[in-house]
């Protein structure tokens, strides 16, 4: 166990790797399947070909979301670097005497204004985005050599999917090898159906925060939406993750706009709608999409994630249920002889 872990911690880049790639796998394994089917002319296509155009468009799907996604939001940023906060805030003060009032019991106005103002300009000031650009330029050499070693492992996964197979079996102590098939069929379907679920609860939440926020006339709701998507990954922290990026983006856009009048009622608007849609999706999406793909209670997920979060904090929470579910389909194939373990995999299915 103790050279296992070792060598996980040695060569902790490729496991990285290695686990990014079999999730692409198996998302794109069920797409390159249903391509390999597909005849032109009575011939079907080559398993190479429907793995390449596979992976083309899965990563053509994440190139086409980041594109209509970070030139605004580097646009939004750029703009916050170079605002004079002094003015903002001297603004928000006009509209908002109220708050006027409240600054003027922590001290007086130009002292509050000077210290707020200098807070805001050491976080959003240019030399700070040149400094987040310069190291964007310098891993960008390393993420680019890590997208080609995932894109040749999935490529291979996909293109050669019972090797990995044949190779964990021919690991493993021939009296259990019926067992270790079976666990790696069924492994393979729940955690695909798992991580498709997954891509559509993410386009779910995106699609109705971003369509809700634009209707409402929220300026950024497109970047907003993309990201409540996106951090919909991460059970219960991800969705104030979310709040807070989005109060900041619709806060930047009123000020952008010099529409201070309108900064408390894009707060209630933002804050309204995705609690909302979070709320809908904790108690709609979520348990009926991971409920049929994994075959467990949503109790019996919130309560699992929850004890990953506290073990492992987010990372933890993110990689709780596909972990779980591993564990399930193992236990049953070994463990069911105890009552606990054969309750919580009766729903799974060869």
């Amino acid at each position: 166990m103790a050279s296992v872990l070792l060598c996980a911690w040695l060569f902790s880049t490729v496991l990285i790797y290695l686990v990014i790639s079999l999730v692409l796998f198996l998302i794109g394994n069920p797409l390159t399947s249903a391509i390999e089917k597909i005849s032109i002319r009575g011939k079907k296509i080559h398993d190479g070909i429907a793995s390449f155009l596979t992976l083309a468009i899965i990563f053509g799907v994440f190139a086409l979301f980041f594109t209509l996604i970070l030139p605004p939001l580097v646009r939004q940023v750029s703009f916050m670097s170079e605002l004079n906060f002094y003015d903002v805030l001297h603004g928000i003060l006009n509209q908002y005497p109220s708050l006027g009032h409240l600054f003027s019991q922590l001290g007086s106005e130009e002292t509050v204004k000077a210290t707020i103002n200098e807070q805001f300009n050491s976080v959003f000031n240019f030399g700070n985005v040149s400094s987040i650009l310069n190291n964007l330029i310098n891993y960008l050499s390393g993420f680019l050599g890590g997208l080609f070693c995932v894109s040749f492992i999935t490529f291979f996964l996909l293109k050669d999917q019972y090797t990995v197979s044949r190779t964990i079996i021919l690991l493993m102590p021939p009296k259990i090898e019926t067992e270790v098939k079976d666990i790696l069929h069924t492994s393979k379907k729940m955690l695909s159906k798992y991580f498709i679920g997954l891509i559509i609860d993410i386009i779910i939440v995106g699609f109705l925060a971003g369509t809700s926020l634009w209707i409402l006339g929220i300026k950024n709701a497109l970047i907003i939406g993309f990201m409540a998507g996106l951090f919909n990954v991460i059970p219960y922290i991800g969705p104030m993750i979310t709040l807070c990026f989005a109060l900041f983006l619709g806060v930047s856009g009123c000020i952008e706009l010099g529409q201070y009048y309108l900064i408390s009622s894009v707060i209630t608007k933002i804050f309204i709608t995705l609690i909302s849609i979070n709320i809908l999706d904790a108690l709609f999406f979520q348990p009926y999409i991971f409920s049929n793909t994994v075959k467990a209670h949503p109790l019996e997920i919130f309560i699992v994630v929850l004890m990953s979060g506290t073990l492992a904090g987010i990372s933890g929470m993110v990689v709780a249920i596909p972990v779980y579910t591993l564990v399930r389909i193992v236990a049953k194939e070994f463990l069911t002889q105890f009552r606990f373990f054969k309750k919580i995999t009766e729903k799974i299915t060869d």
